[in-house]
């Protein structure tokens, strides 16, 4: 498995990835998590990249990553059904992880839903720790819902 930048040919596969992996969240999103074009407007951005895991030539993972001062983040981390539980996920956020070191970050930060109870403990067990509960601003969900915000030193 190789982990490299993604480009904006990546994008369309980026965005099946991502909408595959979090269909757990139909219950209480609205809509699709992401879009190709929304995949294209981060890459262009000057702070925020894509990671992609490939695997003979096969985009299997993904993870956004952003840099804003000395604080990093990652978001819609997400991993093709055929390879979960084989550590694909934690290679993208190590790999998201030293980007953002190599940036000068000294914290990595994350959030997630509180619905995604099992996501907290995953996150944990790679040092992360809940930082704040807080109630989400977004309209991207059908009822509201609390944000867990997490954080790691790097």
């Amino acid at each position: 498995m190789k982990i490299r930048v993604a480009t904006p040919l990546d994008a369309d596969e980026i965005a099946r990835i991502i909408n595959a992996a979090f269909e757990i969240e139909q219950e209480f999103r609205q809509g699709e998590r992401t879009s190709t074009s929304e995949i294209l407007t981060s890459i262009s951005m000057k702070d925020e990249i894509f990671l992609v895991a490939e695997d003979a030539g096969r985009l299997v993972g993904a993870v956004e990553v952003r840099v804003d001062g000395d604080a990093g983040y990652f978001g819609m981390l997400a991993v093709d059904a055929s390879v979960r539980r084989g550590g694909v996920g934690r290679a993208l956020v190590e790999a998201a992880e030293a980007y953002c070191r190599g940036a000068g970050c000294s914290v990595m930060t994350m959030s997630t839903g509180e619905n995604r109870t099992e996501l907290i403990p995953y996150y944990e067990k790679m040092g992360y720790r809940v930082t704040a509960v807080e109630p989400s601003t977004s309209s991207a969900f059908k009822y509201p819902i609390r944000v867990v915000n997490m954080e790691k030193r790097l």
